[in-house]
């Protein structure tokens, strides 16, 4: 689990980087078709094609402030890797203990980590089986034999119970039955 986080953390990670660097790149690319823009609206002369060239500019201005906000509101991970690993341990380690003592902010984390969407409920009959999350599927598949109520599915215990068949008995009525 520790090296899966990992991983999935340096993948954010040089994601964010690349991100940026793709959204500085644009900011450039667009400074520079600006200032083409200005240089050819001071050579112009004719009215309409500098009114061309000014709403092209104005576009690219909008543009590249949309740009600029989406960069600063794109971040790297915040806090170190050790920092966010614990709780993902944590959760792995037991996630009952989290569902139970935890704030309502992790409860509700904790399902949708569980659980591949909401659990299902029927007015009826209450809350169904959920579908399991891919996270505890694959864990699961990891542990290479399934699990059904609490037995290894497909093996067979015996209880020491044999059902009794009805016998007949000796009465006035022909149709009682006995059970021994």
């Amino acid at each position: 689990a520790t090296s899966m986080f990992r991983h999935a953390w340096d993948h954010r990670h040089n994601q964010a980087k690349d991100i940026i660097r793709a959204g500085k790149r644009q900011i450039v690319e667009l400074d520079q078709q600006i200032d083409g823009l200005l240089e050819r609206v001071v050579a112009a002369t004719n009215p309409r094609v500098i009114s061309t060239y000014e709403n092209k500019i104005a576009a690219l201005e909008r543009e590249k402030l949309i740009l600029v906000a989406n960069l600063a509101n794109q971040d790297e991970p915040k806090g170190s890797f050790e920092e966010k690993l614990e709780p993902v341990l944590t959760f792995l380690a037991n996630p009952w203990k989290l569902l139970e003592n935890g704030s309502v902010h992790l409860r509700r984390t904790v399902l949708k980590l569980a659980f591949a969407g909401p659990i299902p409920y029927s007015r009826n009959e209450g809350a169904r089986t959920p579908e399991i999350s891919f996270l505890f599927s694959a864990l699961a598949g990891k542990l290479g034999k399934r699990f059904f109520y609490g037995a290894v599915e497909k093996t067979r215990t015996s209880t020491g119970f044999t059902p009794q068949r009805p016998q007949r008995c000796a009465s006035t009525n022909s149709a009682t039955t006995a059970h021994d």
